[in-house]
């Protein structure tokens, strides 16, 4: 099984880790999957490879189960 490839950012705004996300799509396309997180108060007390599970977990997860659309 194929390895998920993970981008984790730290400190940036909003607006930067959009462009961040969108370039790194546009680059990667038809490459497969990546999957993408901002730390956090707890993730910066992890080791990176326990890190680096959790996101490609939830990643799986949530390309398995996507969000259901509110048409509110």
């Amino acid at each position: 099984m194929k390895e998920t490839k993970v981008v984790i950012m730290h400190n940036f705004e909003r607006e930067e880790i959009y462009n961040v996300m969108r370039a790194v799509k546009a680059v990667m396309e038809g490459k497969g999957e990546v999957a993408f997180a901002v730390t956090t108060e707890n993730s910066l007390t992890m080791k990176l490879g326990e890190v680096v599970s959790e996101v490609a977990s939830d990643h799986a997860y949530m390309k398995a189960n996507p969000p259901q659309k509110n048409n509110d």
